[in-house]
């Protein structure tokens, strides 16, 4: 869909430069130079194509339908978010797969994350965990690629959320029949 929208794009623009280049020349030209014949007759083809792209661009528009777990919308209307159900809390959660990041067990929402504070390091950094109660966060988050120890979280392990995510007791939004092959 994106190479059609894509095509058509390029292929009016193309005309439009003809079309204005061909108007360039002006109306009045002289009948008997060929060029002058030939530049109307671009100019000409150029406002067909222009029209008939406009017409393509405007009838694929109308006839996409975005399809998403969340339904079949065109893309002009409006989505509505899926009802958040209830915070999974203080619950300790089962790994599907060997170094799966642990699930937050608790509500994550308006818990910034910024490129000058952490709010997750409020209570899982080295100095707060034991006060806050809370997990410690590994080694590994103080590694960095060439498995060097820093003094401070690794800026690759930085952003929380990029592999921790918060659980709810949502229903699933499609089935799905994973198995752990760890389990076998």
């Amino acid at each position: 869909m994106k190479n059609k929208l894509l095509t058509i794009t390029a292929a009016s623009v193309f005309a439009l430069s003809i079309s204005v280049q061909a108007g360039f020349f002006g109306s009045d030209h002289n009948w008997n130079n060929p060029v002058s014949v030939a530049m109307d007759a671009v100019s000409d083809m150029a406002t067909d194509a222009k029209n008939a792209v406009s017409d393509a661009v405007d009838s694929v528009t109308e006839s996409i339908d975005l399809g998403s777990l969340r339904g079949t919308h065109a893309l002009d209307d409006f989505s509505l978010v899926p009802p958040v159900g209830k915070w999974l809390k203080d619950i300790d959660f089962d790994r599907n797969f060997s170094d799966q990041p642990p699930l937050i067990p608790h509500k994550a929402a308006g818990m910034k994350i910024t490129l000058k504070k952490n709010q997750c390091l409020a209570c899982h950094s080295n100095e707060n965990w034991r006060e806050e109660d809370a997990v410690k966060m590994t080694a590994s988050h103080f590694m960095n690629r060439s498995g060097k120890r820093l003094k401070t979280v690794s800026p690759r392990r930085y952003f929380c959320t990029q592999c921790h995510v918060p659980q709810v007791d949502n229903k699933a939004l499609i089935g799905s029949d994973y198995v752990n092959t760890d389990d076998d």
